[in-house]
């Protein structure tokens, strides 16, 4: 259509006469048909509305003050109307003269009059009031339309209004994402909606009648020339907006919409986003279905059903499919059928002979579908389960397949999208729960295909490690029936649960018979499950970012956590009872985890968790929800476990910790939290937003991740069964920063020392003797020497010495740690001078006393020769050690660091018989 028309023809007045005439003769026919699929309680409702609207009086339904706004343009109350409101409100009386009149035009919209409406239709009211109202005047007239709904809910009929602004709507504005229209995604394509299948009820008509098909580009000129002409009495028609196209812009937010919106009602959103991709496909040169509706009137060849509204839909479908898209000709031809709501093969009474069951007749006649297809549809919702979901799947494919059309062609077309970004993100959010797919999320297979998915008997059945799930009765062996499966039984019950298979009644039956989930295990956990809210919209939050709002944790499920300690007869020969380190074996009982997160978008996902680092991994991802807990706290969490034994201690440690954990987290700046499960330690520390974990499969590698350098003091947080009967427990906790501590503990032939720099790093050695002096006044000495010369490298005080003796309990085996003086000798030299100086990629130089040995020299005899200058410098016995007193790593200054070199190097001096090939090996420390 060439929108630079040269002149302007007007029709003649006979011509726009008879258009008034045909569209008005219309509307009447669609809504007298309209009115067929009504009940009398509706009908009278529908008769009523204009009144209610037309009038305040304090005895009409949705009355609210006398000043309401009110009044429809060009409307007088007839007897009908007057009969209508009777009903309700029998002996009142309505004014003659409502005074201003603000409602400009009442038009339905939606599925009324077509072949498509059911008695289940809503009454969808566009009510179009004067642009110049005030705000405050909105809200009393949205006021007085919500009590209307109300009233007419009370008599079992679906109202709703949709207070328009003509100027705003046609300027683009409309509703948010939150409403029931399109919100600000589709402007034209609802107005093509509109113009094809409004039905007017009261007030002005739309000028859109009267414009010829080649004027649609310049209309308002158009409607100038037949103002100027006296053809039409503006006071008549109403401005809704032109139709001259549909821009590229508007397409994905229609798509984003529609796609949402098929979660309540599939089968028509399935039909508008494949128009919209038919649209997209004709661009420039798309021609609105609003067009042939109008063509059809214009001409006078219209009748109810070459201008029905899904007719048209489904004509112009069905002409762009191709030989090789049969399945989805067959699908839309089911979206169609089941949106008519019609039940061809169960018709009662007079119900054949309404216009609209005829039409549709004749339609399935057409496609050629027999009695037995057509009985099998009616039987919808009878359909097993796993024939809900296989079309859930086919409804879903189809509509993403037509919305990724859509983007695309709004990506090569569109230079901006007609949607706004709260809009864009609200829609989206919604898709990305709704349709994302990934393991462990529970899906919903029924997007409204069955109103009712229960199972009055499920089967679960493990075979070979995987759960599957049998709706039904079942016979083992027959796989046909199976209708989810997965290792994770916590999964498996939700997705029954989700999807409304499994409710209170229904009877589940475990196989094989010998089975690691015992029946009292499954009927607690199908308790715990149906006692777990189902996801409502009113609930969900699409407005924020996905988060958690809400755990379950199942501990254990079909699992014996002692079975190995009872094989070995263990399981009673401890007082330990510390779940997560039971016995004296520090067996961890916890040995799997399926844990629930419910999102703020109403998802459901479970994370399967087993192994030795099942309660680590599985804490750790709730632990990182951290950087979003808000001033509400933590979401609200729960722990489930029943299985064979000691299942309350288990739940009862688990709820223990995670309390312990989510309180500590909580602080401003968490201290680093140490966790031991079994014979593993986490340590769990609070960086950059996000928890971070280290582990340590033993005591031993413990011990080299305290040693690690730290940029600054942090005290430790300890779980309270972490390190038990280890000193290393009191260290953590009493070690107090800026200052170096040196701990000292005595057992039988063996000295242990642990050395805490001010940061909190954590140096241990071990050594055999009983002289507990000689072997303390070595280390204190390389301390003091250290701290001297770092204190004046840095120009800062040297920092305090402490010395503690650690002295343990033998009935609790509980340390203690009792202060001592530092001897005498380490403030002194020591009789030989022995000091190694090293730097990274460079050669290692030891000194003793004046003798300067370097490795470039000596070679590999380096650690031999450093050995032999200390005996020869020595006045007496060669078989006391030999200690280093003083190491300089150059451009270090982390304690540990120079305490781990300085204990390799003299390990290395002292084994006389492994000295020859020693040098490589500390020169690569």
């Amino acid at each position: 259509m060439n929108p630079a028309t040269p002149s302007l023809t007007t029709p003649p007045q006979s011509t726009l006469d008879q258009w008034r005439k045909n569209f008005l003769d219309l509307n009447s026919q669609k809504l007298a048909s309209a009115r067929e699929q009504l009940s009398p309680r509706q009908q009278a409702v529908l008769d009523a509305l204009p009144v209610l609207l037309h009038c305040n009086g304090s005895r009409l339904p949705g009355y609210v003050a006398p000043d309401t706004p009110c009044g429809i343009v060009g409307f007088t109350p007839t007897l009908e109307h007057h009969s209508a409101v009777h009903q309700f409100a029998r002996g009142v009386q309505i004014p003659r003269d409502p005074g201003p009149r603000v409602i400009e035009g009442i038009y339905l919209m939606g599925s009324l009059g077509s072949i498509a409406q059911s008695r289940n239709s809503d009454l969808d009211v566009w009510l179009c009031h004067d642009e110049l109202l005030t705000d405050v005047q909105i809200e009393a007239l949205q006021e007085k339309c919500t009590r209307i709904e109300k009233w007419a809910d009370g008599l079992g009929t679906e109202v709703h209004f949709f207070l328009m602004n003509l100027r705003d709507f046609r300027d683009g504005q409309s509703r948010s994402a939150d409403g029931e229209d399109c919100g600000s995604s589709q402007h034209l394509l609802l107005l093509d909606e509109f113009y094809r299948s409004a039905l007017w009820v009261a007030g002005k008509m739309p000028r859109w009648w009267l414009i010829p098909e080649e004027y649609e580009y310049r209309a308002d000129s158009y409607w100038a020339e037949l103002t100027a002409q006296h053809k039409i009495d503006v006071s008549d028609w109403l401005d809704v907006g032109s139709l001259p196209t549909i821009p590229a812009g508007e397409f994905v937010g229609a798509g984003l919409w529609q796609l949402n919106k098929g979660l309540s009602n599939p089968y028509k959103s399935l039909l508008k986003i494949l128009l919209n991709r038919e649209y997209a496909s004709a661009y420039p040169t798309i021609r609105p279905l609003a067009w042939d509706f109008r063509k059809q009137v214009q001409q006078g060849d219209a009748d109810l059903l070459n201008t029905d509204a899904y007719l048209l839909m489904l004509k112009r479908l069905e002409s762009h499919l191709n030989d090789d898209e049969a399945e989805l000709r067959e699908l839309i031809r089911r979206a169609f059928y089941f949106k008519t709501g019609v039940c061809l093969t169960q018709l009662t009474g007079n119900q054949r002979q309404q216009r609209r069951v005829q039409a549709l007749e004749a339609q399935i006649n057409e496609w050629g579908w027999t009695y037995t297809h057509l009985d099998e549809l009616d039987r919808r919702q009878s359909w097993p389960a796993r024939k809900v979901m296989n079309e859930r799947n086919a409804l879903v494919t189809q509509m993403l397949n037509g919305y990724r059309a859509l983007a695309g062609f709004s990506e090569q077309h569109a230079e901006s999208l007609h949607i706004k970004e709260q809009d864009l993100r609200v829609l989206g959010n919604q898709l990305f729960a709704a349709f994302r797919a990934e393991p462990g999320k529970i899906i919903d297979i029924n997007p409204h295909i069955r109103s009712d998915m229960e199972e009055e008997k499920l089967t679960l059945n493990l075979r070979e490690g995987i759960w599957q799930l049998i709706p039904g009765n079942w016979k083992p062996g027959d796989e046909s029936g199976v209708l989810m499966q997965t290792p994770s039984l916590i999964e498996t019950l939700l997705f029954a649960r989700r999807n409304g298979l499994l409710t209170s009644h229904s009877q589940v039956a475990l196989y094989p018979t010998h089975n690691p989930v015992t029946q009292y295990e499954l009927r607690s956990l199908l308790q715990d499950i149906m006692d777990i809210p189902m996801p409502t919209k009113k609930h969900c939050n699409f407005d924020q970012d996905q988060q958690p709002v809400r755990w379950h944790l199942f501990v254990n499920p079909g699992v014996n956590p002692q079975q190995s300690l009872s094989r070995r007869g263990m399981q009673k020969i401890s007082n330990r009872d510390d779940a997560l380190g039971f016995s004296s074996a520090r067996e961890n009982l916890v040995q799997s985890i399926e844990l629930l997160t419910i999102s703020n978008w109403g998802e459901w996902q479970v994370s399967y968790y087993a192994g030795d680092a099942t309660v680590h991994d599985a804490l750790l991802q709730i632990l990182n929800h951290r950087s979003h807990v808000t001033a509400k706290g933590w979401p609200e969490w729960h722990i489930h476990c029943h299985c064979q034994v000691r299942s309350v201690a288990i739940q009862k440690r688990l709820e223990e910790l995670l309390n312990d954990l989510m309180t500590h987290l909580s602080l401003a700046k968490p201290a680093p939290y140490l966790l031991q499960t079994g014979e593993t330690f986490h340590l769990l520390e609070y960086r950059r937003k996000q928890v971070v974990s280290h582990h340590a499969e033993s005591l031993a590698a413990l011990i080299q991740l305290l040693a690690r350098p730290r940029p600054r003091f942090r005290r430790w947080q300890l779980d309270q069964h972490a390190l038990p009967s280890s000193p290393l427990r009191l260290i953590l906790e009493q070690g107090q920063g800026d200052e170096w501590h040196v701990w000292y503990w005595r057992q039988k032939e063996k000295i242990f020392l642990y050395v805490m720099d001010q940061c909190g790093s954590l140096h241990y050695q071990e050594q055999r003797g009983s002289d507990i002096r000689s072997t303390l006044v070595p280390v204190l000495r390389v301390l003091r020497v250290l701290n001297q010369r770092w204190a004046t490298d840095q120009d800062q005080t040297p920092w305090s010495i402490r010395l503690s003796e650690l002295i343990m309990d033998p009935e609790t085996l509980a340390f203690s740690a009792e202060g001592r003086r530092i001897p005498e000798e380490a403030h002194q030299n020591a009789a030989i001078h022995v000091s190694a100086v090293t730097a990274p990629d460079t050669p290692m130089i030891f000194h003793v006393q004046d003798t300067c040995l370097s490795q470039k020299e000596s070679g590999n005899h380096l650690i031999r020769d450093v050995r032999n200058q200390v005996l020869q410098a020595r006045a007496n016995s060669h078989q006391q050690p030999i200690w280093l007193s003083d190491i300089v790593i150059r451009d270090n200054y982390h304690l540990t660091r120079h305490l781990q070199l300085r204990q390799r190097i003299e390990h290395l001096l002292n084994q006389r018989s492994k000295v020859q090939n020693a040098a490589a090996t500390i020169g690569r420390a």
